[in-house]
């Protein structure tokens, strides 16, 4: 079984840095961490990737499932991502099938069994887990890494395709122009038959995504650091029952219903654009922090400005000026418009997105320097 591991001994070298102050930086620098041992760990992720291409262009189907539920829905359906990958549900895959697994922390024994199984039968399976102690009981590293990881891995699977002479199908945004036709056109296709892709080497796409990613990651911590404690200070004023916290994105906000980890707010979804006239699932809270995704949620920020109710949101397009009250803090999130962050040379758009795992950085990081600042 080719499982994307991240070692304990890391884990521990993650959790003692900042752990005592339990700042926003801690929880950035943890997840930094984790992602740098995918980034050692990018040969055997690339191997795993190889056997899949390999399956998939022999008329394998690409299967996602796993106990973590945010892992399928970020896989499938998403701009920069394949358009093949589809939840397996109730199904059983079958010979040369691919399976994506993930779980947060470790295989139990009864997942364990039933992978092993489907190996026996000709699937080719690729669990995404993590070893004991990475989690340390404070905000998930683990589930976020497994996000980045099945990234950086969809690169590294079609480079292997292109090696093989055919490009996999991978979606366009929605939010910009012609992701919708893109879409309609090849629509049910695994793979492009229109155009024809240079070989790519084994390492550079997941690299490249990893590299983006670190450095979106950087520049959080480095321009937004005084935002976020600000914002988390907000938050620690407000109760939880007069907090609400809204997202865009297909992890979410089942990825925030994480058992193991705090909540002090409300969890709702937002649609992609806020229109005139749409209203908040809640009236009046304390604290609003929307993430939302390409545009910010100008209709509300317009009706909330100047009141008692503290906001902060985070997209990529903020209102002008993006914070046109005192009581408004912008968040500047730091991923392209177009979500995917990654060039292949000639294909006519990027590949593999940045933002689900930006948008948990940011909440986590959130949800840490509200429960372990001082006041």
């Amino acid at each position: 079984m080719h499982r994307i591991v991240r070692w304990v001994t890391l884990a521990l070298c993650c959790t003692l840095v900042g752990a005592t102050a339990g700042s926003a930086e801690d929880y950035l620098a943890r997840l930094r961490e984790t992602l740098a041992q995918t980034g050692a760990d990018l040969p055997r992720l690339s191997h795993s990737a190889e056997r899949a291409a390999a399956a998939f262009a022999h008329g394998g189907t690409l299967w996602v499932t796993g106990r973590q539920a945010d892992f399928i829905t970020e896989a499938c359906g998403r701009a920069g991502g394949l358009m093949a990958s589809t939840p397996l549900g109730q199904r059983s895959p079958g010979r040369s099938d691919i399976v994506l697994e993930a779980v947060p922390g470790q295989l139990t024994g009864d997942e364990a069994h039933r992978s092993a199984e489907w190996q026996t039968q000709g699937v080719v399976v690729v669990t995404f887990a993590s070893r004991a102690g990475l989690f340390q009981g404070r905000c998930p590293v683990d589930s976020v890494a497994n996000i980045a990881a099945l990234w950086a891995w969809t690169g590294e699977f079609v480079a292997a395709s292109t090696r093989r002479g055919r490009m996999p199908v991978l979606y366009q945004s929605y939010g910009l122009p012609g992701g919708i036709d893109w879409a309609k056109k090849y629509q049910g296709k695994k793979f492009h038959d229109d155009l024809t892709i240079t070989p790519i080497a084994s390492g550079v796409l997941g690299k490249a995504y990893l590299e983006q990613l670190d450095g979106m990651l950087a520049t959080l911590e480095r321009t937004q650091g005084p935002k976020l404690r600000q914002a988390a200070a907000w938050w620690r004023d407000a109760s939880k029952g007069s907090s609400l916290t809204l997202f865009t994105g297909h992890m979410f906000p089942r990825h925030a219903q994480d058992s193991r980890a705090p909540t002090f707010s409300a969890l709702a979804e937002a649609p992609p654009e806020v229109k005139p006239g749409w209203t908040l699932p809640t009236d009046s809270p304390a604290f609003l922090l929307y993430l939302g995704y390409q545009f910010a949620p100008a209709p509300l920020l317009s009706q909330l400005e100047g009141t008692a109710t503290k906001v902060v949101y985070c997209t990529v397009r903020p209102v002008q000026p993006p914070e046109p009250a005192t009581n408004i803090c912008y968040l500047d999130p730091g991923w392209p418009v177009t979500d995917a962050c990654v060039t292949v040379p000639g294909y006519a758009i990027a590949i593999l997105p940045a933002s689900g795992v930006v948008q948990a950085a940011i909440y986590w990081t959130l949800v840490a320097e509200r429960a372990w600042s001082a006041p």
